[in-house]
This record gives structure tokens, C-alpha cells and sequence, in this order.
């Protein structure tokens, strides 16, 4: 297996940062039936955990110095994206995210191996994110939104 430049390991990492950041804005995920808050509440922590998981993968081969250093680069990156958030209905950004998220998985930029943390929170994400896929227009401006390089740029 080749050796992973460091620009490539954070760009691996930023997908997992930004809808791991995504899950802890409050009211983004709520479920439709109230009587149900306490399974959705483990569903989203198993989640956060699975994308944290990703987040760090990237990393694991490194010595703590190293990886400390390249994830507070991530960090850095993600909040700037996270800042042009603004004041957008969480169901764009989600959208957003996701076809940023399809645009690198179809150009195999990031490969969601079977079983992997990564390709189980987002098997887990699409049906959160299904009903916004039926209001054509946020899905239409989500997808461009995602192709626009000012928006989820490195």
C-alpha cells in the first residue's frame, strides 16, 4: 500500500469531520415520532462514534506528534468550511455534504470499503436524509452548492 502524503490524509479525514460536525449542532437530527427520542438519541450517538472513527483513520499509522498536528489541520480547514454555513437550513448544508460526499466517492477520491466506519455512518445517514432528497428544489441547490470549489474547498 502506498504511503499517504499528508495533504491526502486530511483530505480523507474532512468528510468525517464535517458530518461529525454536522451531528452535534443541536436540532439537525430530530425524530419524527417523539416516542422515539431515546433510540434516535443512540442512533446518532453510534454515528457521531462511527464518523469519529473515520475521522481518525487517516491517521493511525503515524506517530501522536504527527497525528496531533495533522488533524488540528483539519480542524482548521473544517471550521473555515463550517463558518460558510451561515445561516443555512441544516437540510441544505446536509444535502450539501452528501453530494460533496457522492462527487468523491464516484471519482473514487475516497472509497467507502464495506464494514468500514466510514461507509457505516453514511449507509446510516442516507435514509435521514431521504425525505430532503423529495424537495427537488434544495436538492437541486445542494448539488450545486457541492460542485462550487468556495464552498467545500481545501
Amino acid at each position: 500500500m502506498p504511503t499517504l502524503s499528508d495533504r491526502q490524509r486530511v483530505e480523507l479525514a474532512i468528510p468525517a469531520y464535517l458530518l461529525y460536525a454536522l451531528t452535534a449542532a443541536p436540532g439537525v437530527f430530530v425524530p419524527a415520532d417523539r416516542d422515539q427520542a431515546a433510540r434516535a438519541e443512540a442512533d446518532i450517538a453510534g454515528l457521531r462514534a462511527d464518523l469519529q472513527a473515520a475521522l481518525l483513520e487517516p491517521f493511525g499509522d503515524l506517530v501522536p506528534k504527527k497525528q496531533h498536528a495533522l488533524l488540528r489541520r483539519v480542524e482548521r480547514i473544517g471550521k473555515g468550511v463550517i463558518t460558510g454555513w451561515g445561516n443555512r437550513p441544516a437540510l441544505s448544508v446536509m444535502l450539501t455534504l452528501w453530494y460533496f460526499l457522492k462527487d468523491l466517492t464516484d471519482r473514487e477520491v475516497l472509497i467507502l470499503w464495506e464494514g468500514s466506519a466510514m461507509e457505516r455512518a453514511t449507509s446510516q445517514l442516507l435514509p435521514m436524509f431521504a425525505h430532503g432528497f423529495d424537495e427537488q428544489k434544495r436538492d437541486a441547490a445542494a448539488q450545486e452548492q457541492a460542485h462550487q470549489p468556495d464552498h467545500l474547498s481545501l
